[in-house]
């Protein structure tokens, strides 16, 4: 087993192997997320918090993290820890989809012991205004109000800080 590890053709084959993984993903995300908008639409309201939140004038100061969430979804368990973490150093903006009135996604944020600014969606305008697909996903704005990235499903904290720091 050692040996096989030692020989060009088997790196070569690996490396092969990793390259084609990479570009079904990127191919996957890329069909994903095509009816997404190049200028992220309107977003503006009252946060569940009563605080009132307007993204054009968020992304004057920096670039701003959208989330898009629901109470229901298993991999949003993941990915909110990371954004209450972002969201003490970064501009973010959560949309909670479909996930009931404000009281039960406020009872929703205490118990789980996430701490990011939450705008409801419970019928979903909001989200069929950014194309939204399937949750979690994450848009990072740029300063221009322009869609830099599109993130689909689980995402690490290093890779929404590096997505941010490229669009500020």
């Amino acid at each position: 087993m050692l040996n096989k590890l030692k020989t060009k053709k088997f790196w070569l084959t690996l490396l092969r192997d990793i390259s084609i993984l990479i570009v079904i993903f990127y191919a996957i995300t890329l069909y994903q997320t095509r009816n997404t908008p190049a200028i992220a639409p309107e977003l503006k309201g009252t946060l569940i918090s009563g605080e009132l939140i307007n993204l054009s004038d968020m992304v004057k100061k920096s670039p701003v993290l959208v989330y898009f969430w629901g109470s229901w979804c298993p991999i949003c368990k993941v990915s909110s820890p990371i954004i209450t973490d972002l969201s003490a150093d970064y501009q973010v903006i959560s949309i909670a989809l479909s996930s009931g009135e404000n009281q039960e996604v406020l009872n929703y944020l205490n118990e789980n012991n996430y701490n990011f600014p939450v705008l409801n969606d419970p019928d979903g305008i909001v989200s069929h205004l950014w194309s939204v697909s399937a949750t979690p996903m994450v848009y990072i704005i740029d300063r221009d109000g322009k869609v830099d990235s599109v993130t689909m499903g689980a995402a690490s904290a290093i890779g929404l800080k590096f997505r941010l720091w490229l669009a500020s």
